[in-house]
């Protein structure tokens, strides 16, 4: 399904030795996302900014419609034309007919989207019109003959020197300026001719309001407006989600835009234009003329897409590329189509080019989940892209074979390992991991996971605990005040049973009667295969399982962030009409998320850890904790992305905190790389190696920034994070959980 002549593979290669991307796009990335962060953090009514704008354009785009005649008529008021394009040839031509008409020699364009899906700029080209980009990044984006790689910031990708050799090629000059300073002012003295020359400027339009005929513009160049008012003749392209009913609908996005794309309070243009504008202009001989092309280009297509639809309610912030791991390992222009990138990327390509496109590079997702946590309108990104992966999937007709189906549910892949004399020590020879690559893409450089003796479930049962197993098993076990359900999810069970043992230990240790129940998979392993089916039937076969503790009010516990993220947050699209499957997401529960909402017992415990079993209160231990950071044993701790969306993570770090004689210091990377099936993928190995060893690399600056003081422990919350990190030489990771059992023994 991949277009002719697109080799990814060799592009992911090419991206992870380019010194220019890899020095360039992670850093850029990264540091627009920690601007974002602490706009977003000193906005008091964020959350009630996305739910007001996310409810605005829901409604939006449920009379779009109306939305459109409304425009048009409001447009027409004021002076202006509406024109509507079905295509991305239809706006061209549109585009191109009005600039000949109007005899447009020259036009200068601001950064749009837009114009580059529907390859604006070599239309009017081949029709005679020259034109000049006037954003800086995409004036050097054009002067180099390259496209953009991020939607808000199109030169991420490029180094100072990419630059310098852009202006020396493109403007045909020998001596270059070396700082960003005086190559900014280089291209300010170039356009500013370029704009008094110009009889066409074309904007795109950040939101266009229908009541009025109102454009809206957000810019901290200043060129678009320029673009809007000193040429003769005005052209705005924008697709028709940008349509929102009334300018008091606004407020919301003017607040969210720029805290998500840049990290500003506020832009520094906002061009709020009707009509044409000026209307006479000292700087243009006679009236000025408006023209607003609405594009459709799949749109109403999307709009009627139970899936995309989602993706309409985007407002080009970028925030989600910002945190996107794979796509700061290898840019936009190798995890992206011909104009949209990242996961967002994913469903925009679906939605006006097709299937195919998106196909291309739907894969690099590793379904982190990190950019559903940024989005400032709550787009459920993951979903669409894990419901993408279907459609390809079956389009493809490529199931996996019989080994892809067991990556699609990790219980049955494990338990058939155990049921297989010395499949341990075969699945490593290379005939067999030949095999495995050819027959289900698992990477032969990838160490299969190792299996214990013995599943938590067996240990436990040893140990005389209580147990149930997927069926009616749990409806014999009599619910109890002082009762808790440790879910042990097909990778505790199976792989990482220390970190079960761990758990069982703490919770005893708080009171409680531990239940220990497992059987189905969560899904999330189906959904990361685009296996959509498969992820419905273990859902259900899961909320068999744990519903009957659920409905008797009983606290049930995860380990694994993913698994536990995914009966939470995923269920609701894989059982929607499953009243019971809202009552299980709302009794799960992470384990810290647990721990930290019984703060008194665990403070005991703690407490008595740190004072040799003294009788102390909860309250006066915490305060003696807290104050005693002298010689303080390090541990650093990775926190699982799955449990930073779901806002899981603060709770880790809470309850570490307290624990008596240890300074807890937290890593930034959004992920390790590995996520699930991921890491193990012949077509993602190279990306989650990057990933994982950048994780390395900030542990290790870490480490050495703690001095003499050393490092005593490296704690990673998923099993994911522990197995990357194992691979890659990393001193032994523990879970969390492991820590807390030991200092409480």
């Amino acid at each position: 399904m991949s277009s002719p002549g697109r080799d990814l593979d060799a592009e992911i290669r090419a991206a992870l030795t380019d010194p220019s991307i890899q020095q360039a796009v992670g850093p850029a990335a990264r540091t627009v996302a920690a601007a974002r962060r602490d706009a977003v953090e000193g906005f008091a009514a964020y959350d009630a900014a996305r739910d007001r704008a996310r409810a605005i354009k829901e409604s939006a785009i449920e009379a779009l419609p109306e939305l459109i005649e409304m425009a048009e008529e409001a447009v027409e008021r004021a002076g202006g034309t509406v024109h509507r394009a079905e295509d991305a040839g239809a706006a061209c031509e549109i585009i191109v007919d009005i600039a000949q008409r109007e005899d447009c020699r020259t036009a200068v364009k601001s950064k749009s989207m837009t114009s580059e899906e529907v390859h604006l700029n070599a239309a009017l080209e081949r029709a005679g019109v020259h034109v000049r980009e006037t954003d800086l990044g995409e004036y050097i984006v054009q002067l180099d003959e390259d496209r953009p790689s991020h939607i808000v910031a199109p030169i991420l990708h490029k180094s100072l020197e990419d630059v310098r050799q852009a202006f020396r090629h493109g403007l045909g000059l020998d001596d270059v300026p070396e700082s960003p300073e005086q190559l900014t002012q280089l291209a300010r003295q170039r356009l500013r001719e370029e704009f008094l020359a110009a009889d066409l400027g074309i904007t795109g339009a950040n939101f266009v309001i229908a009541e009025s005929g109102t454009i809206i513009v957000v810019e901290n160049e200043g060129n678009a407006r320029l673009c809007t008012q000193v040429p003769r003749v005005h052209v705005a392209l924008a697709g028709v989600e940008k349509l929102i009913p009334a300018m008091a609908d606004l407020q919301p996005f003017l607040e969210l835009l720029p805290r998500s794309a840049t990290g500003q309070l506020l832009s520094v243009y906002l061009s709020v234009i009707t009509g044409p504008g000026w209307g006479r202009s000292p700087l243009v001989e006679g009236d000025r003329a408006f023209h607003l092309v609405l594009l459709d280009n799949g749109r109403m297509a999307m709009r009627d897409d139970p899936v995309l639809r989602e993706a309409l309610c985007c407002i080009r912030c970028g925030a989600c590329l910002n945190v996107c791991a794979p796509y700061q390992a290898v840019g936009g222009h190798v995890y992206g189509g011909p104009t949209y990138q990242s996961g967002i990327g994913a469903a925009w390509e679906a939605g006006v080019r097709g299937l195919d496109t998106a196909a291309e590079f739907a894969h690099l997702c590793s379904t982190c989940s990190r950019c559903q946590d940024v989005c400032p309108v709550r787009i459920d990104i993951p979903w669409m892209n894990s419901a993408l992966r279907g459609r390809i999937r079956d389009k493809k007709g490529d199931g996996g074979g019989r080994f892809g189906a067991l990556l699609r549910e990790p219980r049955r892949l494990y338990e058939t390992v155990r049921r297989t004399p010395g499949a341990s020590w075969l699945g490593e020879l290379p005939p067999v991991r030949w095999y495995l690559e050819k027959s289900a893409g698992v990477d032969r450089r990838r160490p299969l996971p190792e299996l214990p003796s013995l599943t938590l479930t067996e240990w436990y049962e040893q140990q005389g605990g209580a147990v149930v197993h997927e069926g009616n098993d749990g409806a014999r076990v009599e619910p109890s005040a002082s009762m808790v359900v440790l879910w042990a999810d097909c990778h505790t069970e199976h792989v990482e049973t220390t970190a079960g043992q761990a758990a069982v230990r703490v919770l005893q240790r708080l009171g409680y009667d531990v239940v220990v129940a497992t059987g189905a998979c969560c899904g999330r392993a189906a959904l990361s295969q685009g296996d959509v089916p498969a992820a419905q039937r273990q859902a259900r076969g899961l909320l068999g399982l744990l519903e009957p503790f659920a409905e008797a009010g009983v606290p049930i516990v995860g380990l694994e962030p993913s698994c536990v993220s995914s009966v939470v947050c995923e269920h609701e699209h894989l059982l929607p009409d499953e009243p019971s499957a809202m009552i299980l997401a709302i009794r799960v529960q992470e384990i810290f998320d647990f721990l930290n909402d019984n703060t008194s017992a665990v403070g005991n415990i703690l407490a008595g850890a740190g004072a040799g079993g003294s009788d102390r209160n909860g309250a006066a231990a915490e305060q003696e904790v807290r104050g005693a950071s002298a010689g303080a044993r390090t541990v650093l701790v990775h926190g699982h992305c799955q449990q930073k969306t779901a806002g899981w993570y603060p709770a880790v770090l809470e309850v570490l905190g307290r624990v008596p004689g240890v300074e807890v210091r937290s890593t930034t990377a959004e992920c390790c790389g590995m996520a699930g099936s991921y890491g193990y993928k012949t077509a993602t190995y190279e990306v989650s190696r990057e990933l994982g060893r950048r994780l390395v690399g900030e542990l290790d600056d870490m480490a050495a920034a703690a001095g003499s003081q050393g490092v005593e422990d490296v704690l990673a919350c998923g099993t994911s994070c522990r197995s990357q990190l194992r691979e890659l030489g990393r001193t032994v990771p523990r879970h969390p959980i492991e820590l807390i059992e030991e200092v409480t023994r």
